[in-house]
């Protein structure tokens, strides 16, 4: 089980990462803030993984919690749906979810 204060293969905490991904931290804004190009590189991962986020989510959901076959099929992002409904948590909730659940996103170096 991964603990709610790390966030897999990152050297920053899973808050830093969301909020800059959300654009709450900008270089203007923060003194403990990432580089432009690691910022960069967050919101390319989390575009590249969005579909797997996705699949992982709905799959668990209908394995685990018993969600609907509905789920499955359906053309809603649960991420999208996560990003809205938890603004502060939906990272935490994502990585959790999947790495407990044995599965992991691809990283992004490029």
């Amino acid at each position: 089980m991964i603990p709610d204060l790390l966030t897999p293969y990152k050297h920053y905490a899973e808050e830093t990462i969301s909020d800059t991904i959300d654009g709450i931290i900008t270089p203007e804004n923060n003194d403990y803030r990432p580089s432009e190009c690691t910022a960069k590189r967050w919101s390319h991962w989390l575009m590249a993984n969005e579909d797997n986020i996705n699949g992982y989510l709905k799959s668990i959901g209908h394995r685990l919690l018993g969600f609907s076959e509905e789920l499955l099929r359906a053309e809603t992002s649960l991420l999208s749906e996560l990003r809205k409904k938890h603004p502060t948590e939906w990272l935490k909730t994502v990585l959790r979810t999947i790495y407990n659940a044995g599965a992991k996103l691809d990283p992004c170096y490029n």
